[in-house]
């Protein structure tokens, strides 16, 4: 074999072992990340709520049984949330055909006297489609929604399953966008098949 021919033949058999290497670590990277998110995996009862979405119209969770459901609790003061909402609207593009999946961003712990017109001017200027709710402070003062779920941090995001139980809750952001995206669908994904 002439020495061209062998060195193209060498260096073929270099670029596929290297792919192939490259495909079992992407493979391994996906079974880590599966099999840490079963063990953070909970089955608590998610707290039912009624809030009005921006353009006044009722939103409840119980109407949304036999979804898996995502809820973002945040607010417009917080950096943490909007740093992770680019990730957030790749999640909801990704899931946007899926009728079985339905995320909600549940606006609360607001300082200003004009929540509802910040939250949808804040919204429409950053460019996100999110169904966004308003945890406004009822009668006594409190945030009934973040309070009924224990939230002690924003941004906190929940996934509930079809049965209407939180089995994952996390609190802050870190990391890029595509990791996060590939965090929150494998948590989707174990959230449709959990019983």
């Amino acid at each position: 074999m002439k020495p061209f021919l062998r060195l193209c033949l060498l260096a073929s058999l270099c670029l596929f072992a290297r792919i192939s290497v490259s495909a079992q670590t992407a493979v391994n990277k996906a079974d880590s990340l599966h099999n840490r998110l079963l063990s953070e995996m909970i089955g608590l009862p998610a707290a039912n709520f009624a809030l009005k979405d921006l353009d006044g119209n009722v939103v409840s969770l119980k109407d949304l049984k036999g979804k898996v459901v995502v809820l973002d609790f945040w607010s417009t003061w917080c950096v943490p949330c909007k740093k992770s909402f680019p990730a957030m609207q790749l999640a909801v593009n990704t899931y946007k055909n899926d009728p079985s999946v339905k995320f909600l961003f549940i606006h609360t712990w607001e300082t200003t006297k004009t929540p509802v017109e910040d939250v949808k001017k804040y919204i429409a200027q950053s460019g996100f489609n999110f169904q966004v709710l308003m945890d406004l402070k009822d009668e006594a003062g409190r945030n009934a929604a973040v309070e009924d779920y224990g939230v002690s941090a924003i941004p906190a995001k929940f996934i509930i399953d079809k049965a209407g139980n939180i089995v994952f809750k996390l609190t802050g952001f870190t990391g890029t966008d595509a990791a996060a995206l590939q965090e929150i669908s494998e948590r989707i994904k174990l959230a449709k098949n959990h019983k």
